[in-house]
């Protein structure tokens, strides 16, 4: 086992191919290569013209985010570089549960959260999630940094579902 190690960064060595790459500093063009490299089948699955543009790095980003590890972080890379500020939104069919409209009262009595921040995170085994965070205002509780599991996103009322509940969405925090 130890020999096959040590054959492998001597080939790697060999190739001039660096131990670790760094996912952040890479282009687009490199992304789109290093993807294809890592899931071989993402040529056959995905029917596109392969250039390094928003269209191409959005549907490789997607496909690449169902994945774990290096794949997670290339399609999530991609996604990025695809969004003009950097700043991801989940697709408009994303919905993980049935309930897409809040009732008037959810509407009225649903704190406010601002300045807030939506990330896609994975993590070990487990599938891609969104992470929706921010301070909370609401008159009956205390100001605080909050971190809840997205659900849903209305885009129309600028509200979102969350495990907690319905949240209204106030100001961004820039990407």
């Amino acid at each position: 086992m130890a020999m096959t190690a040590f054959a492998l960064r001597r080939r790697r060595h060999g190739l001039s191919v660096p131990r670790r790459v760094c996912i952040e500093s890479m282009g687009r063009e490199s992304l789109l290569i290093e993807a294809i490299h890592l899931d071989e089948s993402i040529e056959r699955a995905l029917d596109i013209d392969w250039t390094a543009d928003d269209e191409t790095c959005r549907r490789v980003g997607w496909w690449l985010v169902r994945n774990t590890g290096t794949l997670f972080h290339v399609g999530r890379r991609l996604l990025e570089l695809s969004t003009p500020g950097g700043a991801l939104l989940p697709p408009k069919e994303f919905r993980l549960c049935l309930e897409t409209e809040s009732t008037d009262e959810e509407q009225w009595s649903a704190p406010m959260l601002q300045p807030w921040s939506l990330i896609l995170c994975q993590s070990g085994s487990l599938p891609a999630f969104w992470k929706l965070g921010g301070i909370i205002y609401h008159p009956e509780h205390d100001v605080q940094w909050v971190w809840t599991r997205l659900l849903y996103l209305h885009r129309d009322k600028a509200m979102a579902r969350t495990t907690e509940g319905w949240v209204k969405l106030g100001r961004r925090m820039s990407a």
